[in-house]
């Protein structure tokens, strides 16, 4: 018997962001009646002009999933409820492995065809809180599916819901999306896909794409991409000679990110560069608060926003990222140089907040005026500070580690790495980092890359002065990237040749297939990337 079951709900939704902080309409209002066009339900609105159309017209997901993603995700079982996806109609035991492309659908006086699996993407990993789920969804076919509409109509609530015709019980939506997710280099199941009617055009170009280019996606901007949001400096303060600190809030006055103490922010500067700083300041609401050094030898960034950014300037702004996120313990020693103090003033709120044991070791040019004195100075019997004249002993500092203590650093390369050598005898999981510039090597020579993206390929020179990074968006390459300095990993590629491996993140066994542009380079010869 194929398929059928009962319309438990019907929901539509509008274009908001007021209970996020980007535009979705996946928060849908439930209604008794709804009328169906090719376009599908009336009134139901898409945040993304690629989202909707004629393969994307109603969108189907269990119902009966929502209690297993309850168990699987205790935290945010309140928000697995039904219309939790954004599903058009909500309908239990009808699911990935017994509904199959091109499936006919009945419903009230519509008929529907099933067209393609759901592709989900990052903004459910903010609709639950849960920074995995979309992963999840996708590697266990939980994702829900998009029907065409053949005969426009009525559905309400409790009408039947029923397979009618099945032209291909082989590709059930699970086995599309196994071969869409999983085992990529089946060419026999890649041609035949390619080639199936029914399937909707968005993953039959897919499989397309494959035969023509034998190239496998990389589906992790889609699944965990941050959210990038338009902002506004509303001020600027001179906390020092060669520091700003900048006051930033949405343009649309909407919600911001939430974030925890060791977060940063991307900024992409109207001169096209993208740069990262540490917040340094949770208590205004509505406010990011970052502070710039002005860098001597500045390739642009901390030269821009100190000569050129005003208030009023409008930025794109990437939502917080965490790569230096403190550990619940006893005790934190905290390890600043100059600039590299920003992460550690919402540290030592959280650390108080907490109730946790805090001391921090800050080094600065001079000790009777030093970037923000006024604040740190509400902490005086836990901050120690040094100079030129009175230097910080690493060695005897971090002699001892006890248990339940952890040492972060942040400042340059050369001073981060001076802290991880004399932390060496700690544990890993107890010793923290954040570099804010990669490190320099005054060795570094130029290279060539050939780089292939969709179908095409690129040779260019990279000069011992530039990142690669930088040389491939410098071509017209896109490349996503967050930190640039090694520690996250966003912008890995897969590549062949001789490579000098210099970020923080890659396991020795990814190494053998990745690397990351952005700090890494050719030791010798011709390196060969692949970008997705």
């Amino acid at each position: 018997m194929l398929p059928h079951s009962t319309i438990e709900q019907l929901r539509y939704g509008r274009v908001s962001s007021q209970a996020y902080f980007f535009r979705t309409a996946i928060e849908k209002t439930p209604a008794n009646t709804v009328s169906i066009t090719l376009l599908g339900l009336e009134g139901d609105e898409q945040a993304e002009s690629f989202h909707g159309g004629i393969d994307r017209a109603v969108l189907q997901f269990d119902y009966d999933y929502y209690a297993e993603l309850q168990h699987t995700f205790p935290e945010s079982a309140s928000l697995f409820v039904s219309g939790g996806y954004g599903e058009n109609l909500v309908v239990a035991g009808m699911n990935e492995h017994n509904i199959c492309i091109g499936d006919k659908i009945a419903v009230g006086t519509v008929v529907l065809e099933v067209a393609q699996p759901r592709q989900p993407c990052f903004k459910l990993n903010h609709r639950f809180n849960e920074p995995t789920i979309s992963r999840y969804s996708q590697n266990n076919n939980k994702t829900g599916w998009f029907y065409r509409v053949l005969q426009e109509g009525q559905i309400n609530v409790n009408d039947q819901i029923r397979v009618i015709e099945r032209p291909y019980p082989q590709w059930t939506i699970a086995k599309v999306q196994h071969y869409l997710y999983v085992e990529t280099d089946n060419l026999a199941a890649t041609t035949e896909l390619a080639a199936l009617p029914e399937l909707g055009a968005e993953v039959k170009g897919v499989f397309q794409h494959r035969l023509e280019t034998n190239e496998v996606e990389d589906w992790h901007s889609r699944l965990e991409s941050l959210i990038k949001l338009e902002m506004r400096v509303v001020k600027i303060v001179e906390e020092s000679a060669t520091i700003k600190r900048f006051y930033l809030s949405r343009t649309d006055l909407g919600a911001l990110p939430p974030f925890s103490a060791g977060a940063h922010i991307t900024l992409k500067l109207p001169n096209g560069l993208k740069r990262s700083y540490s917040l340094c300041d949770s208590a205004v609401e509505g406010v990011y608060q970052i502070a710039v050094q002005q860098a001597r030898d500045s390739q642009g960034g901390s030269q821009y926003m100190h000569q050129q950014l005003k208030v009023g300037d409008v930025l794109s702004v990437y939502e917080p990222a965490n790569f230096f996120e403190m550990a619940r313990d006893k005790h934190h020693l905290f390890v600043a140089a100059g600039i590299g103090i920003t992460p550690f003033l919402p540290m030592i709120d959280e650390a108080i907040a907490h109730q946790e044991q805090f001391e921090l070791h800050y080094c600065v040019d001079n000790i009777d005026d030093y970037p923000f004195k006024h604040e740190l100075s509400a902490y005086a019997a836990n901050i120690h500070l040094y100079t030129s004249a009175q230097r910080l002993d690493l060695t005897q500092l971090l002699n001892t580690h006890q248990r339940g203590s952890h040492v972060y650093s942040c400042g340059s390369p050369a001073f981060v790495q001076l802290v991880r050598d004399n932390a060496s005898h700690w544990h890993d999981n107890n010793v923290h980092f954040e570099n804010f510039s990669p490190a320099e090597h005054a060795d570094d020579s130029a290279f060539t890359a050939i780089v292939s993206q969709a179908g095409s390929e690129v040779e260019f020179s990279v000069s011992a002065k530039q990142s690669l990074l930088d040389a491939i968006r410098a071509h017209g390459l896109r490349l996503d990237s967050a930190c640039e300095t090694g520690t996250c990993g966003r912008c890995k590629v897969k590549y062949s040749g001789d490579v000098d491996h210099r970020d923080t993140v890659l396991s020795a066994r990814e190494r053998q297939t990745y690397m990351t542009p952005c700090v890494s380079r050719a030791k010798s010869g011709v390196l060969k990337l692949e970008l997705a």
